[in-house]
């Protein structure tokens, strides 16, 4: 019973995450983490949370609930850098060319967003009278009586007025969303830095970068039992299986009220100050440059170690400047002089695979 589509879509793999919130969180909760098959291995990856609570047909309670905590946790822009070659293969008297993953890395980047209590860091807003988007229909709108050459004139509503509407909906099934966003990020300095490290060892391969935006908005559902069926994951895998989702899947898309009207923006930087002589941006916490000068050894060290998969964790200070991970301490001699030497062997035996041991032709091409 998968029923949303456009801005309104899910990952498909129905599972259920649990990571807990920065805040405590008294209302029901359902995490839905989907699994990302794009290239090679998967990776979780939470895009959408849903909130299903009694409480929060209450106009008051939504309102309290969404000012009070959801604008205040802030989305996870990630970057994601991808390699792989074509391999090609003989399978009797034809070739046939197969996509081989050399790494697929996760880096995060909410820590370097503002902080939740430092409103210079974040806007809300709702959205403008002539701009589409979804008002308690299936389909985006503009309000009512507007016209593109003659505005209204009207005040728009704020979020207290729409918490009012979407609870005194009398529809069934309905949906109240909060966005966000991530604005200020130079993807292209990333990218191009990134690049050009990897390909400085000698890797011929295909580089992929991009930027997925991960707890990118919350739906607030309405406590109907058709919304607890559509968000189980075993009543979702029948219909999956079944293909019954051909049929309710259209239905549930028209019956379904959607508000998609209020936006939280948590920009990496912002212009230069009106008063800076220099005209120079402002970070909330570092620039692009300085983000790949702290993170370019560990890039290079799990690139060159084939990783894939999410490296947000990795302690940045074990890093030795040249990229090797630090000497291991535990107090006795022996076992780190063990440990140094299976340390040793394991990078020796990755730089073979990769073709880093003299290889002037490098490593990672199509083959």
């Amino acid at each position: 019973m998968h029923t949303t589509r456009s801005d309104y879509e899910y990952d498909d793999a129905p599972q259920l995450g649990d990571q807990p919130p920065t805040y405590t969180d008294s209302y029901a909760v359902i995490e839905r983490s989907g699994r990302y098959y794009a290239f090679g291995k998967p990776i979780n990856r939470r895009a959408i949370t849903i909130r299903m609570d009694e409480r929060l047909t209450n106009a008051d309670h939504l309102h309290d609930y969404i000012t009070g905590y959801l604008r205040l946790l802030p989305p996870r822009p990630v970057v994601q850098i991808h390699g792989y070659h074509m391999q090609t293969t003989r399978n009797g008297n034809k070739k046939e060319k197969k996509q081989v993953v050399d790494f697929d890395i996760m880096l995060s980047l909410q820590h370097f967003l503002g902080k939740p209590l430092d409103e210079d860091w974040w806007q809300d807003r709702t959205v403008e009278n002539g701009e589409p988007a979804r008002r308690g229909g299936f389909r985006k709108t503009r309000v009512k009586g507007y016209q593109r050459e003659l505005e209204v004139g009207e005040t728009k509503p704020d979020l207290k007025e729409w918490c009012q509407e979407y609870c005194a909906s009398t529809s069934k099934l309905k949906i109240f969303r909060v966005s966000r966003t991530v604005s200020g990020l130079d993807e292209a300095l990333i990218r191009q830095r990134v690049e050009a490290l990897i390909r400085s060892t000698q890797y011929r391969g295909h580089i992929l970068i991009s930027f997925p935006l991960e707890n990118r908005a919350v739906d607030v559902y309405s406590p109907h039992a058709v919304n607890r069926w559509r968000t189980t994951t075993w009543i979702r895998w029948v219909f999956y299986l079944s293909f019954l989702w051909l049929f309710t899947w259209p239905l549930l898309y028209l019956l379904t009220a959607r508000w998609s009207v209020y936006t939280v923006n948590w920009p990496f930087s912002l212009p230069p100050a009106a008063n800076d002589p220099n005209q120079r941006k402002r970070y909330a916490t570092l620039s692009e440059e300085q983000w790949f000068a702290k993170h370019r050894n560990l890039i290079r060290r799990l690139v060159m170690d084939g990783h894939q998969g999410d490296a947000s964790q990795f302690d940045l200070e074990d890093e030795l400047p040249d990229g090797r991970n630090a000497r291991f301490e535990s107090g006795n001699a022996h076992v780190n002089q063990a440990v140094g030497f299976v340390q040793a062997g394991m990078a020796g035996w990755n730089a073979i695979q990769r073709g880093m041991g003299g290889d002037p032709d490098g490593w990672g091409g199509d083959c």
